[in-house]
């Protein structure tokens, strides 16, 4: 008996060292790791271990970051009953009216909350910080950050703190309030904030990460790049680390390199199904189409419960041809009565140009062109006019392409405005001769267009043609000459690329000849110099020797004598 109770007693031992063995600080380690099952086997034994108020909070807080609202509120409440005089867990119930998008509901209980602990309660007011600024999700719609977040009230409670204890903030509460600064888009702060926590913490890679990502946003390429590498030289092993550095490559156009950081996120995290089918996205994004379609395979798999799914599917096998069974898996969606996405009419819109139907393709395109930030839509739009020789719709489409490239503050250039000018020019060439007013405006249109784009490059021959072909219907008289000062600058960047040795430029003789021969005709009517007229007709008889007009100016038929009046 004695040796049983000894043997329960040590079992009872190894029972508490085991969860002893594991801290709140290892379970939020895992958690930040994306390794959410051994963050959870973490929390759920400390509870199992010893049912504190805190260690609740902490299983709560789990659910929390997973957006489980149900079992947050749970673990909260078993957590308040279990100590009601720690406030976490009331600030944990609190927290999800923040991530259910009611802050102002939420923000009553935090006032009640501060008010209650005097302001002096270190983790109370970390948390409630956190609580203002952990929803919010960079880069997603306004509408989904619309009421779950209040980035300033964050900041003044992490200041809070070293005001009412008069203690300087330690590494994760500075993060917190750098997350704050990132959401107002205040980079300097916000890197200021982060590399506080690293003087508190020098080995915190999250912080590394977290001023990789104010870079990033501020176009900082090189600096972007310094701080993920630094993060993953520190600790290889942190998975948002790779995912981040591999967004970085996206924006730098490097798919495959930003597949394979994507691919290596997935073995540093857990792969669950969320994260596969997040994956999944990322793969998509850089391209890798066929990486996508089968970790999204694998997600089903595993059992995801999320309707991107369809969306992945349907994307991925419009982007790699198979349009007709893009359209389908988008259909189902459709059919299953999934919330709509403007993405989804971009992909029916491709799917539907794919198969040649462009008529009902633009339907779907010109939904989307409005509310999609990611791509530029009104460029699809526009080369499907001008295929469908609708000149003056793909105008249209042109000049909301660089509306939208100018929001995106993406740089405009001169092919954008020659687009543009060509669409205008065309619709003017088909336009009756007869009409002495709306062709010739329409004419003019171009021009002003053709002049962007020789403004950003004024070396490009076809330019030049182009324009000189616009002023001679907005000269619809046919006396003015207008098009010769732009066959001149035409012939002109001809000889510059022909001295430049450019490979880009193919020179067209129909083109050169057209010029020439306009010219001689402006020096014979206009500036009558015998000898230019000579020179330019010369050049233009070498490339057509049986144009009649030349041949007629260089061999005149005799002069017909005057008939002898009659007696």
């Amino acid at each position: 008996m004695k040796k049983m109770k000894s043997w329960i007693l040590g079992l009872g031992l190894l029972v508490s060292n085991v969860a002893f063995g594991q801290t709140i600080q290892d379970g939020l380690h895992f958690l930040d790791r994306h390794q959410p099952s051994r963050a959870k086997q973490v929390f759920e034994s400390l509870v199992a271990s010893a049912p504190t108020g805190e260690n609740y909070y902490f299983l709560g807080y789990y659910h929390l970051n997973l957006r489980d609202w149900d079992n947050a509120k749970a673990a909260f409440e078993k957590g308040k009953a279990a100590d009601p005089k720690n406030y976490l867990n009331q600030v944990g119930l609190a927290s999800i009216l923040v991530g259910q998008n009611n802050v102002s509901a939420a923000k009553v209980e935090f006032d009640r909350i501060i008010k209650e602990t005097k302001e002096k309660n270190p983790d109370v007011l970390h948390r409630i910080a956190e609580a203002y600024e952990m929803f919010y999700v960079l880069g997603k719609e306004d509408s989904f950050n619309a009421n779950n977040n209040d980035p300033g009230e964050a900041i003044r409670l992490i200041d809070l703190i070293q005001e009412k204890t008069k203690k300087v903030p330690n590494a994760a509460q500075y993060i917190v309030k750098g997350d704050a600064f990132l959401i107002k888009n205040d980079g300097g702060n916000a890197v200021t904030a982060y590399e506080q926590a690293l003087l508190q913490d020098p080995r915190n890679v999250k912080a590394k990460v977290k001023i990789g990502i104010v870079y990033l946003r501020g176009k900082n390429y090189k600096e972007t790049q310094a701080r993920y590498k630094e993060a993953i030289d520190l600790d290889s092993n942190y998975a948002p680390a790779h995912r981040r550095y591999g967004e970085y490559l996206i924006v730098g156009n490097q798919y495959k390199n930003a597949a394979r950081y994507f691919r290596k996120y997935l073995e540093k995290a857990e792969a669950t199904p969320e994260v596969t089918l997040e994956t999944a996205k990322l793969l998509f994004l850089s391209k890798d189409y066929e990486g996508a379609m089968k970790f999204t395979d694998e997600a089903d798999k595993k059992g995801v419960k999320d309707n991107d799914i369809y969306r992945m599917r349907g994307y991925a096998n419009v982007e790699m041809g198979n349009f007709q069974q893009g359209i389908e898996n988008l259909d189902g969606m459709v059919k299953k009565g999934v919330k709509p996405y403007f993405m989804d009419d971009l992909y029916f819109g491709k799917g539907y140009q794919g198969l040649g139907k462009d008529s009902i393709a633009l339907l779907y395109l010109e939904r989307a062109a409005p509310l999609d930030t990611n791509n530029n839509v009104y460029s699809l739009i526009h080369d499907v006019r001008y295929k469908q020789k609708r000149y003056a719709d793909a105008a249209k489409a042109g000049l909301g392409s660089i509306d939208w490239k100018k929001k995106k503050n993406q740089t405009v250039g001169s092919g954008d405005f020659f687009k543009v000018a060509m669409d205008y020019y065309l619709t003017s060439a088909y336009m009756d001769r007869a009409d002495t007013l709306g062709r010739p405006a329409m004419a003019m249109k171009a021009d002003s267009m053709f002049a962007k784009a020789i403004e950003i490059n004024d070396k490009w021959p076809p330019f030049y043609i182009n324009r000189a072909r616009a002023n001679n219907f907005i000269d619809y008289t046919g006396t003015k000459w207008l098009g010769a000062p732009y066959y001149e600058k035409f012939l002109a960047a001809v000889e510059q690329q022909k001295a430049e040795k450019s490979t880009q430029y193919k020179e067209d003789k129909n083109q050169l000849f057209e010029a020439l021969k306009f010219l001689g005709g402006y020096h014979l009517s206009v500036t009558k110099d015998e000898a230019k007229v000579k020179e330019l007709f010369t050049k233009a008889q070498e490339i057509k020797p049986d144009d009649p007009d030349i041949k007629a100016y260089f061999n005149p038929a005799p002069a017909v004598p005057a008939a002898a009046p009659k007696k």
